[in-house]
């Protein structure tokens, strides 16, 4: 495993080597970070940073959903001499020769002389200021005037003194006077300058600073990546876990005690950095990759002093980028918005690499495909909506409608508050964000919290009204405060109160949405604890996050996760003898939460093989140019499969699960990687050894490396692996409910069931029509909700009653937390039963489970076949509840209503045997469906019910018909 490590260590940094660049050194600090630093041009400090993959967490094949690219972009590449600038780029100043020393060049092309940079003010010249000099200016009369810039954009201009102006961390103020002043007086907020001759500092919004070094820190309390520093604190856990790729230095009262650097054990092998984090200290984790790593290896030494700074919060932010058009319509407006094999305008004349912006001129929306993503601007020039495809177009503003680098680009700088100016001649679109943009969000939040507050008691939905209203007060009343500050007070002591303005903002917006009780709650977590207090703080936060399942990677690149006594697999090396499974079934099993061994089947090893192809190469599957790996051009990793088509691969398997059950009380066997690799251009497809090619030979006397696609007997060919797939699941689920009858059997699965058999050869829908899986997890890991939406509606079409299905929705691909809980939300009002979430690293440290906590999850809910008769009673008394507390109140029923339908509920929980110990046999379901459509058909007729909660019971009871209908196909029932 270790010596597979190093391999791809290895290989990555010879891939990273020519992306990975160390800006220019400071003379005030030496900032060496791909996103920090300074230069002639100030303007090109806050360049992009773009992840080189959608989840670097661990390794996964590049056909995979978990690769972030399943949403499928059919949108043609768009040819890289077209592409406008680099965001937050821009070109260097043209000087003069006859330009010397420090100047400043206007938008006009005008270039001023700097008198001093960080020094006293002189009459009638220019001054720059960087946060070297302090946190604000000196006060200064009405003689003078002064700008802030940031990102080499002007951001605020300055005219009262009295306190002086503060000093942007990620920029410099520009002070004039008497002459000087005119010239600045004259510049816009939104222009751009370049300075010349001058290094501005820039300092990351959190730092270590080791000497003249400073370090930007990419998170705490994470995992750490490649390229990333991460800093440690007791609060993640008693180590870092990290591998051994990296440096470590533990500090304790500002001073570096210890230091671990890339070592060999005492076998020989790399051993983990895996630092103990202090109770009173922290530890800086650097990975190898990181641009500060060589500098750091000559700096860390014990003893040496270290400056933490955590809370540098930018207040300022502004980025500037090019747009292609502005309301196309004709080929002519955008030809790369046109198709023009079928000559015919793509979705919103948008096409591959394009920015396009649309005003209420163009129609009432933008039209677009689901493939980018877009932001909405008021005619106030404020961003008022963030994300999704295709949204209307408000009178008198704009919608921003990015696709690659440019949804990119939009994500990492457009926020609702933020302003928008709009240069229609220079094809330019600026976005800017100041103190004022963070009360101009709190209003526009409160405002439309207000809106759906109201909306909310219309259709009768159980949310918290009236902490809701408290929030929404409080939003206001902070939103004042931070006003009447920022007015008498200025930016110091400003950050916390907008801090706590913004958190509570947040809180409105997620607190309003339904919360199910009874509903599936899944995450997929991959274990990297070696002790039970580690997987104690795991489950402490999954817990608080209120999942109901967690998917444990029980057998992931052909190790175990526990002690087996297979031999031709082994317990993966690094839970160094700690049997993480038991320890995860113990946590689960005190709080309630279902535990379920997640297993990988057929994919065995990446990038190196694991110990299964060592063990038995022989099983290796074969592509069709002969190789037993797949392979991912643009990083050179490796990933390898066993052969689905041997039957002893199947055995092996199913002696490993059989191990697991005998071994274990989990609760489910949750099946992945059931499938071949991804066939590509079917020029190097897999399946091709000898034996599988003889197979296909004797039955249809042709060689399958012959064949292609469309050929006479390529559905054949692809029928034929599809069913060696299938013949091991069908083979699998028998032999595991021989083993443990209740044990449930689920599995994550392709969405795009057409496209998966034809290209991964996976045909789950085969299993789920022969009744062997309990729940289908649709792996929907895609940018906008419309793509989600359409995959569980298909899935649930398709499963029927069958099994139950619950939506995968992807916290690793950087969704906003607006689209994240959107995806959760829509999908549940078409009645699936849940929602799971890969995968636990990015859902903590992207701070999603706050969002849900308050919100989706807000209230605990049961796992709905856990007991399927406690989950029915579970949805009936909640009626009851929303009876009392919402329909009846809000006069959304009359009190005969009421009457009737709270005894039809209490009749049908004692017909389930009462609430205490309600039980489900085959009489009795029977009934209990009977009695459920009876309700549902009168409710339908009740005049007595306005029609929104007619709506809202009806959702409920289907549910529980739902749990019925599944749990009688289960039962083996025909009804």
């Amino acid at each position: 495993m270790k010596y597979g490590e190093l391999q791809r260590y290895r290989r990555v940094r010879r891939f990273a080597h020519s992306l990975l660049t160390v800006l220019v050194m400071l003379s005030v600090w030496n900032i060496c970070s791909r996103a920090y630093g300074a230069s002639n041009d100030e303007s090109g400090a806050d360049g992009l940073l773009l992840q080189s993959r959608a989840y670097p967490g661990f390794d996964v094949p590049p056909d995979s959903p978990k690769a972030g690219r399943s949403y499928k972009d059919m949108l043609p590449p768009r040819p890289e001499s077209k592409r406008p600038p680099v965001p937050g780029k821009h070109e260097a100043a043209t000087v003069n020769e006859s330009v010397y020393g420090p100047h400043v060049k206007l938008p006009d092309g005008t270039f001023l002389p700097v008198a001093g940079v960080d020094q006293t003010r002189e009459q009638n010249k220019l001054s720059v200021f960087t946060n070297t000099y302090g946190t604000y200016t000196t006060s200064f009369d009405t003689n003078t005037i002064e700008l802030i810039l940031t990102g080499g954009i002007v951001a605020d201009k300055v005219s009262v003194g009295t306190k002086g102006t503060y000093i942007p961390r990620n920029g410099y103020v520009l002070s004039g006077s008497g002459n000087v002043k005119g010239l600045l007086q004259a510049l816009n907020i939104g222009d751009s300058v370049q300075t010349v001759h001058m290094q501005i500092p820039v300092l990351p919004e959190k730092y270590v600073r080791i000497g003249d070094l400073v370090l930007p820190i990419d998170k705490v309390n994470g995992t750490r990546y490649e390229g990333e520093a991460v800093l440690y604190h007791s609060s993640y856990g008693t180590k870092t876990r990290t591998n051994a790729w990296g440096l470590e230095a533990t500090i304790l009262n500002g001073m570096i005690v210890s230091v671990r650097d890339m070592r060999m054990d005492g076998s020989g092998q790399f051993a983990d950095n895996n630092s103990p984090i202090p109770p009173e200290g922290y530890v800086l984790s650097v990975q190898s990759l990181n641009p500060c790593y060589q500098e750091l290896l000559k700096r860390a030494v014990p003893g040496t002093a270290v400056i933490i700074e955590l809370e540098n919060d930018y207040l300022y932010q502004a980025s500037t980028i090019g747009f292609d058009a502005f309301n196309p319509r004709k080929r002519e407006d955008n030809p790369a918005g046109w198709d023009d094999g079928n000559r015919k305008p793509l979705p919103g004349m948008r096409g591959a690499e394009q920015f396009i912006v649309y005003d209420s001129g163009y129609g009432s929306s933008s039209g677009t495909n689901p493939w980018g993503s877009e932001v909405v601007v008021n005619a106030a020039g404020k961003i008022i909506g963030i994300g999704g495809n295709n949204r209307s177009i408000p009178a008198g503003g704009y919608v921003l409608s990015g696709h690659g680098s440019y949804r990119t680009w939009l994500t990492r700088y457009a926020a609702i508050g933020a302003r928008v100016v709009v240069n229609r001649a220079e094809k330019q679109v600026m976005i800017l964000w100041t103190p004022q943009s963070l009360l101009d969000k709190a209003q526009i939040t409160a405002a439309k919290a207000e809106l759906a507050l109201e909306e909310s008691k219309r259709l009768f939905l159980d949310v918290p009204y009236d902490k809701l209203r408290k929030q929404i007060d409080t939003v206001k009343k902070l939103r004042e405060e931070a006003g009447r500050h920022l007015s008498e007070k200025g930016i110091v002591g400003l950050a916390q109160i907008l801090k706590d303005l913004d958190r509570t903002a947040t809180s409105v917006r997620s607190m309003n949405v339904e919360s199910r009780s009874v509903e599936n709650r899944g995450i997929w977590l991959r274990p990297k604890e070696n002790s039970i207090e580690e997987v104690r703080q795991a489950m402490d936060k999954i817990e608080g996050a209120h999942i109901n399942q967690v998917f444990v990677e029980t057998f992931w690149n052909g190790y175990t996760i526990f002690p087996t006594k297979n031999k031709i697999t082994m317990h993966n090396p690094v839970y160094n003898g700690f049997d993480v499974l038991a320890a995860y079934l113990a946590e689960g099993k005190k709080r309630g939460i279902e535990i379920h061994a997640w297993v990988e089947n057929f994919f065995a090893g990446g990038p190196e093989p694991g110990p299964v192809i060592k063990n038995k190469p022989e099983w290796s599957l074969l592509s069709r140019k002969g190789l037993t790996y797949q392979e991912d051009v643009s990083s050179g990793f490796r990933y390898y499969y066993i052969n689905p088509a041997l039957n002893e691969v199947h055995d092996f398997l199913i002696n490993v699960y059989q191990e697991i059950l005998s071994s274990y009380d989990v609760d489910g066997l949750h099946l992945d990687y059931a499938r071949y690799p991804g066939s590509g251009d079917y020029t190097n497809d897999f399946g091709y050894d000898l034996y599988t090619r003889g197979l296909f030979k004797k039955r249809y006397g042709a060689d399958p490396l012959t064949l292609k696609p469309g050929d006479k007997l390529w559905e054949e060919w692809v029928t034929m692996r599809v069913g060696f797939v299938n013949k091991f699941v069908l083979r699998l689920t028998d032999e595991v409910k021989k083993i443990k009858p209740g044990v449930k059997v689920t599995a994550a699965v392709w969405p795009e069931y057409e496209l998966a058999r034809e290209d991964v050869l996976q045909d789950s829908m085969n299993w789920v029509a022969n009744n062997r899986i309990d729940n289908v997890y649709p792996m929907s890991y895609k940018l906008d909700t419309s793509l989600v939406l359409e995959d569980a509606r298909r899935t649930f079409e398709l499963v029927k009653n069958k099994a139950y299905v619950t939506i995968g929705v992807g916290s690793f691909i950087h969704l906003t937390k607006e689209a994240f809980v959107d995806q959760i939300v829509s999908s549940h009002v078409l009645g699936i039963s849940g929602s799971a979430i890969f995968e636990y690293e990015s859902f903590i440290e992207g701070g999603y489970d706050k969002e849900t906590a308050v919100g989706v999850y807000r209230q605990q809910a049961i796992v709905p076949d856990a007991s399927p008769a406690h989950s029915l009673v579970r949805i009936l008394q909640d009626q009851k509840s929303k009876i009392n507390r919402i329909y009846v109140p809000l006069g959304g029923m009359n009190h005969t209503a009421e009457k009737w339908y709270s005894k039809q509920l209490d009749e049908v929980v004692q017909k389930l045997g009462g609430d205490k110990k309600p039980k489900l046999n085959p009489g009795r379901i029977k009934e209990i469906k009977k009695s459920l459509l009876r309700v549902i058909d009168t409710i339908q007729q009740n005049r007595g019910m306005h029609e929104e909660v007619k709506a809202r019971a009806l959702y409920d009871l289907r549910g529980a018909l739902q749990i019925v209908e599944v749990t009688i196909s289960k039962m083996g029932q025909k009804m």
